[in-house]
């Protein structure tokens, strides 16, 4: 006889069951959650990281521009990937005397949520031996 009812106290009941995975269910509700939110951060950031790589690749395509030739500009790509830029060019007043330097450019570039500020400034001209 005490072998049958220890061999009935083995294990657990279906009511025991039912409920241990109602209070794993619920548990596991914001789980998730912070799971799906860390996921769509480091989307996010990887977004990010790739429009600024993308960013800085055109600002060194600007940059290296002839002086005299960098204008206002827009485009839809670069490097290939679907990204809207926009591109300003203006004179830029460094000593604050209200008239823009002729020898400095301020140039601004917006692509995708990144945006870019550098100033170019006009090298004088290379002489017959290079220097």
């Amino acid at each position: 006889m005490d072998s049958y009812r220890y061999y009935k106290e083995q294990g657990f009941s279906l009511l025991e069951v039912v409920l241990a995975m109602a209070i794993i269910s619920v548990a596991m509700v914001p789980i998730t959650q912070n799971l799906a939110g860390s996921v769509k951060i480091g989307s996010d950031g990887n977004i990010l990281a790739r429009q600024s790589y993308l960013a800085q690749a055109k600002m060194e395509e600007i940059l290296a521009q002839d002086f005299n030739l960098m204008s206002d500009a827009n485009g839809s790509q670069i490097l290939g990937v679907s990204i809207p830029w926009q591109v300003s060019i203006s004179a830029y007043d460094a000593d604050g005397d209200s008239t823009p330097d002729p020898d400095l450019k301020h140039v601004l570039l917006q692509a995708g949520e990144i945006r870019l500020e550098t100033l170019r400034v006009k090298m004088p001209s290379q002489g017959a031996d290079g220097l």
